[in-house]
């Protein structure tokens, strides 16, 4: 097959769908505003670029450049990745059949900030032959809230790649227990929330790190809330790393943290799952699709760092119960969350849409 993937280049996600493809043998192009931090092995990358910083005033002429860069290449499928930017160039290209994927934000939140973001995104959800949801949660919101028709949308989460990500058997040696959060640094995944947490932490239990992986734009200001907190000596502030080094981190880690206030299907909670990894984890989205609380992960409301300190506290004074977790949530990852398993299914997918196109 010829595939166009219309999706952000920098996001692993589409770095991840696009290499699947090209494994399988398919020739993949992939349309985006921005080259990729590095080259995505047998992926063709054509990035349209703008002399406009705002994206309303450089959509038309991207938009107008996409438009005839696909009818170049003429491909079998179109497939766009988050709706409320990339799904709005496939909706208005005349070609079919279009796939578009929703990933969280572009269903959650984004429709909501206007009239005309929301008309848009209802005018591309109709336009689109089939549309993949990442969670259940968005897949309601696509069918009650947009009205598409239920047999258009199927739910198709990430998934997690079980040949990078795996319990680790051996042990790691470290004295301290050792808390992970690898979630960027914006807003929505309020880290934050996890800085408060800290203190109270660290009144009641010293033998403790927190490793704190990401970049973003709010990392001068988190960096500075821990020194303004003064917990800068339990915390390992890290940066980007390569996708491939970390299950690393994840195997360090004997509790998993994550304080996002909006959420599709976190694939960093799944992968933390697939290493055993004792997670906690904010009631938001599709979370609940994949943690049950109390028996193969921990919930907790959003903006609370009290009920999140308390949660710390009790998995890292029991290292029973953060074992009884971990293995619970392997098990979870095993059985429905394979990524190979589903890109089969959704290769399968792509290739019965061309056939019927083509008759």
């Amino acid at each position: 097959m010829k595939i166009c993937l219309i999706a952000d280049a920098i996001s692993v996600h589409t770095v991840r769908w696009a290499e699947y493809f090209a494994q399988q043998g398919d020739e993949v192009h992939l349309i985006t505003y921005e080259s990729p931090i590095q080259d995505i092995s047998g992926v063709t990358i054509h990035a349209i670029r703008s002399r406009f910083d705002s994206l309303y005033l450089a959509f038309i002429p991207r938009h107008l450049k996409i438009y005839s860069l696909v009818k170049r290449l003429k491909p079998d499928i179109v497939h766009a990745h988050f709706i409320s930017k990339f799904g709005f160039h496939a909706a208005f290209l005349n070609f079919r059949p279009v796939v578009m994927s929703a990933w969280g934000d572009d269903i959650l939140i984004i429709p909501y900030w206007s009239k005309v973001l929301w008309y848009f995104t209802k005018k591309s959800l109709k336009r689109a032959d089939k549309i993949y949801a990442v969670s259940d949660d968005i897949a309601q919101k696509i069918i009650f809230d947009f009205g598409i028709s239920a047999d258009h949308v199927e739910v198709i989460p990430f998934g997690v790649d079980s040949k990078l990500f795996s319990p680790n058997e051996k042990e790691w040696p470290h004295e301290k227990v050792q808390v992970l959060s690898n979630r960027n640094f914006y807003e929505v995944y309020n880290i934050e929330t996890l800085l408060h947490a800290i203190p109270l932490v660290v009144e009641k239990y010293e033998n403790i790190n927190f490793i704190i992986k990401g970049t973003g734009p709010l990392e001068s200001s988190l960096k500075q809330l821990a020194k303004d907190l003064n917990i800068e000596k339990f915390i390992d502030f890290v940066g980007w790393i390569e996708y491939k080094e970390m299950p690393k981190y994840l195997h360090k880690g004997d509790i998993y943290v994550s304080t996002a206030t909006s959420d599709g299907t976190p694939v960093s909670v799944l992968e933390a799952m697939a290493c055993k990894k004792a997670c906690i984890v904010t009631d938001v989205g599709g979370v609940k699709e994949w943690i049950e609380d109390g028996m193969n992960g921990i919930l907790i409301p959003p903006r609370n760092p009290e009920i999140l300190a308390e949660k710390i506290l009790d998995l890292a004074r029991f290292p029973d119960e953060r074992e009884r977790l971990g293995n619970q949530a392997y098990k979870v990852i095993d059985e429905r969350g394979d990524w190979y398993r589903i890109m089969s299914s959704v290769r399968l997918d792509y290739e019965n849409m061309v056939k019927e196109h083509e008759q």
